[in-house]
């Protein structure tokens, strides 16, 4: 693929007679089985293209895409780019395109997955029912294996080139009235276990049934690596150096100060061995490993190019868009751990909750990272070390600044989050002495 793509950007760069021109390219090829009631029901494949033209004229840029890759098709688009260039205004933002760089050295792609067919995916999941079956349950989810690519190439000779492959499962079982969720995910097929993620699913179902209510309060709690995941991802955009500068981050004038408990350090890090992402940015600049809270201290941020010149710093391959409008987005997020288990942390808490997951996040202040939302597919009693009952969902209001100030302890990290490889992340569970609940769930009849 990689040859057809490099031959696919000299055409289009060839074509082009703008001032500078840049092309992305994008791809992917997936596959999916889907089940609901214990029954398989979508068996589904799909493809797809896609080529992005970006035209500079001046200090003006435009860009128009396509899904056709013959040369009349192309050198249309090329020409709508061009002409709709034409047409903007001026913007000083824009910088003249990368010569060529040097990238790091990733690999996340798999041949195992991409030989996975969909009886193998079929009888994953029969076996995955069986069991539910076996316990009066029902099981939803999907299972999906497939594989994708994205390259950028420039007419200063710029090439960038990224492959990648994924595996992942996600489940949900109900029991009565109680619900129980596993995923799992990764670009090696031997890192993902669908019948021990459906087991998990299972256990947790049955765990749940017949919730007994507790009253909203501040609790202490266990929130699994999903939780966590959902919550880290609505702070690290204050990372974000023009978001700073603009004063919409909560790290205005905190960088270099402490602002999180002394055991948090949390990395942008696409290099780590269960993230392997994209190893440059939305520009083609090289992605450098940044460490942005270290130690409860918030240590540095990501720029993009533009920013990056205005603050004269070098950038740090985060870029999310060729003009700088919306600066540096931190990518493969890692939060360091403890060498605990999830069994650990319970074990060690005398009084507690369990949370699953989380969802309907919304931001309350974004200036305090406050957020609320609900718990989802199981919330826990601990007590003495063990899980004692299930409770019924709750609705919470909580800052993660302030949560990562009242971090006790972490079980080891692991890949959580989105399935997709742009905004997986590397987290642990936290134990948690304090967590606001202002409300039990109520779902109108």
């Amino acid at each position: 693929m990689l040859e057809e793509v490099k031959k696919l950007a000299e055409k289009v760069l060839e074509i082009s007679k703008a001032d500078e021109t840049e092309v992305v390219i994008s791809g992917s090829e997936e596959a999916l089985t889907r089940f609901a009631e214990n029954v398989i029901h979508q068996n589904v494949a799909r493809s797809e293209l896609n080529v992005t033209v970006r035209a500079f004229v001046g200090k003006r840029m435009a860009e128009a895409s396509t899904n056709r890759t013959e040369e009349a098709d192309l050198k249309v688009t090329v020409e709508r780019a061009i002409e709709a260039a034409k047409q903007m205004p001026e913007d000083e933002n824009i910088l003249p395109r990368l010569d060529p760089q040097t990238y790091q050295t990733v690999n996340a792609f798999d041949e195992e997955v991409v030989k996975i067919t969909p009886k193998e995916r079929a009888e994953l999941v029969a076996e995955v029912i069986g069991k539910c079956k076996s316990q009066g349950t029902k099981a939803a989810g999907a299972l999906s294996n497939g594989q994708g690519f994205y390259a950028i190439a420039n007419s200063k000779g710029l090439f960038a080139y990224y492959e990648r492959t994924n595996f992942s499962f996600s489940i949900t079982v109900l029991a009565d009235e109680g619900t129980g969720w596993a995923s799992t995910s990764s670009f090696k097929k031997r890192e993902v276990n669908v019948v021990a993620t459906g087991e998990k699913a299972l256990q947790r179902a049955l765990m749940n049934r017949n919730p007994k209510e507790l009253p909203p309060d501040s609790y202490r709690v266990i929130l699994e690596p999903a939780a966590v995941a959902d919550l880290l991802l609505f702070m690290v955009s204050g990372f974000n150096a023009l978001a700073v500068d603009e004063g919409r981050s909560w790290l205005v004038g905190k960088l270099g100060q402490k602002v999180v408990g002394d055991n948090i350090t949390i990395v942008s890090d696409i290099y780590h061995p269960l993230h392997q992402g994209c190893p440059f940015d939305a520009e083609g600049y090289p992605t450098q490993k940044v460490v942005l809270i270290e130690k409860g201290v918030a240590a540095n941020l990501v720029y993009d190019r533009v920013t990056a010149q205005k603050h004269g710093v070098a950038p740090t391959g985060h870029s999310v868009d060729p003009k700088g409008a919306y600066g540096a987005f931190p990518r493969g997020l890692v939060m360091e751990g403890e060498d605990k288990s999830l069994q650990d942390l319970i074990a060690e808490t005398d009084n507690g909750l369990l949370v699953t997951r989380l969802w309907y996040i919304r931001t309350v202040d974004p200036m305090k990272v406050l957020l609320t939302g609900m718990t989802r597919d199981g919330v826990f009693l601990i007590e003495n070390g063990q899980i004692v009952s299930a409770v019924k969902n709750f609705r919470f209001n909580e800052s993660v600044i302030a949560m990562l100030n009242k971090v006790e302890a972490m079980s080891k990290p692991e890949r959580a989050g989105a399935p997709e490889w742009e905004w997986s992340e590397v987290v642990p569970a936290l134990r948690v002495s304090e967590f606001h609940f202002t409300d039990v769930t109520v779902f109108a009849g």
